[in-house]
């Protein structure tokens, strides 16, 4: 193992997000990612050193164990680009891994999860059952809900490092609270579209808009706590 693997299962330990119960507001980010992007799957993975746990996912079993070869989060998280997309596994076989071809998964898109300073601990993906392609503007958005992951990451170790767990409980359902709220305008805009795929880049814009508020939530709380 390099050290710079070392380093980073250092950081996601630290994050004391391994293998804990599930929590409603990462719950409701993978449902309002499936629904944004149209898609059957949406998961928060994190990849430790032989597995890769999923704390949250819509379409597949949540808390689910893989392991590191059985998931291409794996590949997401050391790809150069930013977010990582196979558009139709079917015609790439190589990248394919016997879960994803089991459960005749065809479409991927995986965004890193990344701290502050740049390590990938887990990601924010999508899948489908068909091949499926997906635009700049929204893989913009897929790495705005993978920054709303860390910065609920962030929050929650701050808050427990101090052990103000009570501080997480309320600052985790006031999020929860906007987060609902945002994902009743979101399904409101988005039957105004028709549920068109690929997502307009307007629509996209104006769901950007409504992420940055429970953003706001997260981020003035952490400012608080310094």
């Amino acid at each position: 193992m390099t050290t710079e693997e070392r380093n980073r299962l250092a950081v996601l330990e630290s994050y004391d997000i391994l293998y804990s119960a599930q929590e409603k507001l990462f719950d409701d980010l993978v449902e309002l990612a499936a629904y944004i992007f149209s898609v059957p799957v949406a998961r928060i993975a994190f990849i430790h050193e032989k597995n890769v746990w999923h704390k949250a996912s819509v379409g597949m079993p949540a808390q689910e164990l893989l392991a590191l070869e059985q998931t291409l989060c794996t590949k997401a998280i050391a790809a150069e680009e930013p977010v990582l997309v196979f558009e139709d596994l079917a015609t790439e076989p190589g990248p394919g891994t016997a879960t994803s071809q089991e459960r005749n998964v065809r479409f991927y898109a995986g965004v890193p999860v990344r701290t502050a300073l740049g390590i990938p601990i887990g990601t924010v993906c999508l899948a489908g059952y068909e091949p499926r392609q997906l635009t700049g503007p929204e893989q913009q958005l897929l790495a705005q809900l993978a920054d709303l992951v860390m910065l609920a990451l962030e929050a929650r170790r701050q808050l427990h490092t101090t052990q103000n767990t009570h501080g997480w409980d309320r600052l985790r359902e006031e999020a929860e609270e906007v987060l609902h709220n945002q994902m009743a305008v979101v399904r409101y805009l988005k039957a105004r579209s028709d549920g068109q795929v690929p997502v307009p880049t307007e629509l996209l814009d104006l769901i950007g808009k409504r992420l940055e508020e429970v953003a706001e939530v997260l981020t003035v709380e952490q400012e608080g706590e310094e």
